[in-house]
């Protein structure tokens, strides 16, 4: 067996057990959750559109929020 045969069949065996992990979690999700999920996405993809650089200086302060929590110095 060469590389490129391996690599194909080692991809495949993660796509099976990748495919395999997430059906459990959709199974337990309602079609009323899916619903509402489906709606804010939607809700949330129009106010992105309409309000881009918003959405850029939101996720900037959501990441330097973040990088502070999780590397303080301990001076």
């Amino acid at each position: 067996m060469d590389r490129d045969q391996l690599i194909a069949e080692i991809k495949k065996q993660i796509l099976e057990e990748l495919k395999g992990a997430a059906s459990p979690l959709t199974d337990k999700i309602s079609d009323e959750q899916k619903a509402e999920i489906t709606e804010l996405k939607n809700s949330m993809e129009s106010s992105v559109k309409e309000h881009p650089w918003m959405a850029v200086g939101v996720a900037a302060l959501a990441g330097f929020m973040l990088a502070r929590l999780f590397y303080r110095r301990d001076d």
